[in-house]
Formats: C-alpha cells, structure tokens, sequence
C-alpha cells in the first residue's frame, strides 16, 4: 500500500493539494478579517463619546459598538436567562430583556449577569428610567448546535429571529447590552475582560501553511 502511494505521479499532490491550499488562504482571510473587526471595536471604545440619547425608534441608524443613552418610560414585554455566561470564574447567566415603547418599538437588552441560583423571579421586570450602554450585533445560529427551545425561559445564544418570534414583533437590528446601572443584583458586563484569540497570529499561521503546501506542490512537479 505504501508503494502503491510513492509510485503515484505527482500530478495527483497537485489536483489535491491545491484544494487544500486555496483552505488555508480562506481561513488567513477569515482570521484576517476578525483581526479587522477587533480593531475597529477597539478603536471605537478608545475614542468613544458621551452616549447619545436615542430613542428607540432611532437605533436602526446607529452603529455597532455605538454608545447610547435611552430616556423612555418602556413596557416590558419578556425577560430570558442567557445559559453559560461566567463572570470572574463563576457561572452565571446573562439576563435579556425586551421592552417596547407606546408606539409599539421594541428593543432588547443584555442587562448583565447574575449568579447560576438566580431565577426570573428573582431579577425585578420594572423598566429603569435610564439605560446606558453599547449596541451590539445579534448571534448567528451555527450550522451545528443546540437549538433554542420556544417558550423556554432559558436561551443558548441571541438570534434574532429567535426572539422575535418570541415576542411576535420585529426586534431593531442592534441590541443594547448595559454598561452602567444595570440593576440591583446585577453585575454590569466588562467588555474589556473579554479576551479575544490572536486573529491576525493565526492569519499568519494558515497563510505559512499554504505557502509551504504550495512549495511542496511545485517542487514535487518540477515547476520550480
């Protein structure tokens, strides 16, 4: 068998290694771009702003990572315990929430995190008269995954049409995760002790890895 596979030609390394390489340019490009990404959140939080009072009509026009400040007497709709969330070495959970205004606008709110003991009868549903925090993109359901169960109390991750189902209303783009008064017993989030992987040190490593494949394939066929 394992003569069989040296006395292949090496034209057959090419028409499979070159697959693989045009893999490890893909996965560069995707660590590259989640390097992007972090920057730019990075560059926003370093020159960020006072918040800007927004109402919640107005968040379709705000950007991601914006600071905002909402004033409005909002009507609470319906709160979940989001499930593996830690906070200094202990599990816990993050508590959303969606609210609505009088004309029926909704929003949905990370408040923060509370203990893994806590229930939804635990956490008051009153609405504060000032929140404060961050706009933030919805989670995308991976392909392979727990699925959210509807009607549960309990939520995997914050997928939008998920929720919005949930409440049969039309959830804003963004959602606001609190950074300041998030509510008594509840623990603000810090975004700042969220590590975030080496993206551009690993963009590096799949680029290394294609471009030694691609050395390979060459030499193997003489057309270096």
């Amino acid at each position: 068998m394992i003569n069989f596979f040296k006395n292949l030609p090496y034209k057959y390394l090419f028409y499979l290694g070159i697959p693989v390489v045009l893999i490890f340019l893909s996965l560069g490009y995707w660590q590259f771009t989640s390097y992007l990404e972090v920057q730019d959140r990075n560059r926003l939080d370093t020159h960020s702003e006072l918040p800007k009072k927004t109402l919640i009509s107005e968040i379709p026009s705000r950007d991601i990572y914006e600071s905002i400040q909402i004033q409005q007497d909002l009507i609470f709709v319906k709160s979940w315990l989001l499930r593996s969330r830690v906070n200094n070495g202990s599990s816990g959970y993050h508590l959303i929430t969606s609210y609505k205004d009088n004309e029926n606008n909704q929003i949905l709110i990370n408040k923060g995190w509370i203990p893994l003991s806590s229930t939804l009868d635990d956490v008051g549903n009153e609405s504060n008269e000032t929140y404060i925090g961050i706009l933030l993109e919805y989670d995308i359901k991976p392909s392979i995954g727990q699925d959210d169960i509807k009607n549960s109390d309990y939520l995997f991750r914050i997928e939008k049409d998920f929720l919005s189902n949930e409440i049969n209303a039309e959830l804003p783009p963004l959602y606001l995760q609190l950074t300041e008064n998030c509510g008594e017993n509840i623990i603000c989030i810090n975004n700042d002790e969220n590590s975030d992987p080496p993206h551009l040190g690993y963009a590096f490593q799949w680029v290394f890895f294609a471009l030694c494949l691609s050395l390979v394939i060459l030499r193997k066929n003489k057309l270096i």
